[in-house]
């Protein structure tokens, strides 16, 4: 087999890896209509009425203000009843600004602990800076962490 042919054959071979999935995904039958928009369970409701907030970075730093860790978190804040969520939603890149901004300027770890979040002083802090840049003081008024990871610094 020529070079030529070994790399026309890789290029075919690749193109085909591409779009096996495609394909599998096409021949599935389509997902049975709902009968309704309504969101069926607890958790639905709550996501419905919520802003996500992904990809935020907390950096963790000691007593003396040397930084010690990052955390990695996503998170999700629920609106309160009544209010319009896709207002708060189309604010999400200024809150999620202001939340790091915060987190740079107190360390939202557990007490003596830089590889773990401190979830009830991070709510309190984020939500209280959230609802000042949404411009309302109970827009916002829960926050759930739907994931934390830890990266420690050698």
């Amino acid at each position: 087999m020529t070079d030529r042919t070994r790399r026309r054959f890789m290029r075919f071979a690749a193109l085909g890896a591409m779009l096996a999935p495609i394909a599998a995904s096409a021949s599935a039958s389509p997902p049975a209509p709902k009968e309704h928009d309504e969101p069926t369970s607890a958790d639905d409701r709550e996501v419905a009425r919520s802003v996500e907030l992904a990809g935020l970075v907390f950096p963790v730093f000691d007593e003396r203000r040397q930084l010690q860790n990052y955390l990695f978190v996503n998170a999700r804040m629920l609106v309160a009843t009544g209010k319009d969520p896709w207002k708060y939603r189309e604010k999400s890149h200024f809150i999620r600004d202001a939340l790091v901004r915060a987190a740079h300027r107190q360390s939202l770890n557990a007490s003596g602990d830089y590889t773990t979040l401190n979830e009830e002083l991070a709510a309190a802090t984020c939500l209280e800076v959230a609802n000042e840049v949404v411009g309302e003081p109970d827009a916002l008024v829960s926050m759930t962490f739907t994931q934390i990871a830890s990266q420690s610094r050698d």
